[in-house]
This record gives structure tokens, sequence and C-alpha cells, in this order.
């Protein structure tokens, strides 16, 4: 329309029309890169506080948090005086190769972290799932085939037990994390308020959906739309249930 009226002179006067009047044309190419870099949704928008800044910081500490207290539970596999001589040397041999696994796959993480190189970070964060993962149901395996090493050592030697399960809430919750900010549109659907728009799940907001999980009551309020999340938390389930025998069984012995 501008154009037509400047080629004809029918503007009513002078058609002089600064750049600053003139429209603004958005291509379909603009509108794609500016969908692209701010986040649409709430997983979108955890995945970038989890990328950047303080969060990447965050990210690495809770990777050297389960790896210790991993190493803590192997020490306890390792002075069980009651553990065959072979058993144990394979339990060294496992935590020595989960060590240099860990120390690989944290450098991995650490780089494509600072780098901002998303497919890296992925690539290393799904071999870092799988790695704790594979941990948890060791530690949970050795802590049955140990259920019966300690009888009458009293309560106190529970402690292997509650890491066991601290460390399934703590893995399993980095798991949703994971899947909630790599599943397009999110694996989980967060309520809100009516009129309010879904706000930016917080880390507190998975560690309270692992938690009850862990406790058997389900994901509590939260929607699951993810096929792999949703078999995943059934492994949960089947854990945790196996953490909480033990422990009923543990207990009884321990006093006993």
């Amino acid at each position: 329309m501008i154009r037509r009226l400047l080629e004809s002179g029918d503007c009513g006067g002078p058609c002089n029309i600064s750049p600053m009047d003139s429209p603004v044309l958005e291509t379909p190419r603009a509108n794609s890169l500016a969908s692209q870099t701010r986040p649409s949704g709430p997983a979108d928008r955890l995945r970038e506080r989890l990328t950047t800044g303080t969060g990447r910081l965050a990210v690495i500490a809770s990777t050297a948090l389960v790896w210790l207290m991993d190493l803590l539970l192997a020490q306890r596999l390792e002075r069980d005086p009651l553990l065959d001589p072979g058993l144990r040397d394979l339990v060294v041999g496992a935590e020595r190769l989960g060590t240099v696994l860990f120390v690989i796959v944290t450098l991995g993480m650490i780089v494509a972290l600072l780098r901002g190189r998303s497919r890296s970070l992925v690539r290393w964060g799904l071999a870092y799932m799988f790695f704790a993962l594979l941990q948890v149901v060791a530690n949970v395996v050795g802590m049955i085939f140990t259920a019966g090493h300690y009888k009458g050592a009293g309560l106190a030697n529970l402690w292997d037990v509650a890491a066991v399960y601290t460390e399934c809430v703590l893995v399993f919750m980095f798991i949703y994390v994971f899947l909630d900010v790599n599943t397009p549109g999110g694996a989980f659907v967060w309520p809100s308020r009516e009129g309010e728009a879904p706000r930016t799940p917080h880390v507190i907001d998975y560690l309270f959906i692992s938690l009850n999980v862990n406790s058997a009551y389900g994901p509590t309020s939260v929607d699951l739309v993810s096929r792999p999340a949703k078999l995943l938390m059934a492994l949960q389930v089947l854990v945790a249930f196996l953490i909480l025998t033990v422990l009923i069984a543990r207990a009884v012995s321990s006093i006993s």
C-alpha cells in the first residue's frame, strides 16, 4: 500500500516517509528463529535454567553427590566380613571401573555445559542416567544378598538402606528432569490455577514426584504423558518395593 502511494504520488501532500514510519515486515524465517530462541513451555524454560548460570553448577554438584553415595555403599559392601572373597574382588573391580566411567561422563557433561553444546549434553546426560540407574540396581541387589549379615547389629546399621533409598529418589529425580526437558512438549503436564499459565517447574517439584513414587503413592497430581517416563516410573515402584522389603527384614533382624 505504501509503495503504491509513493508511485502514484497520491499522498495528499509530500510523500516523505521516514524509515521510522515504515512498517517492519516479519519474514517466516525471522519468526521461526524467534520461536527457537524463546522458551515456549515449562520444560523449555527449565532447560534454559539448568544449562545457564548457577544451574550448571547445580547439575555438576548433583552428579557428584550421587557418586559419593554410591562410593560409600560400595565401601560398606567391601568391608562386610561375611562376604565371599571372590565376590569382594568383583565388587572392588566394579567400583574401580565405575569410578573411571563416572570421571569420564562427568568431564564430558562439564565440557558440554560450559561450551553450550546441547546435543553433546543430551548424549552425556543419557550416558550418566544409564550409569546411575545401573548403580541403583546394583546397590539394591547387593543389599538383598547381604540382608542376613547384620543380625543383632542394631538399628544404627540400617544407614546403608537409608542411603540406597535416598540414592534411588535422587537418581529418578534426575531422570524425570532429563526426560521432561528433552521430550517435545514435556513429559509431564504441570497443573496451574485457573486462568494462569503453567509455571516453570523447579527441581523440588521433581523431587516431590520421585519421593512420592518411591513411597508407593504414585505421581500425585501431575499427569504423565511420556511412555518412557511411565516405564521408568514403574521400574522405580519395583525398586522401591524391594528396598522397603529389605528395610523391614533388616530392621527385624537387627533387633532380634
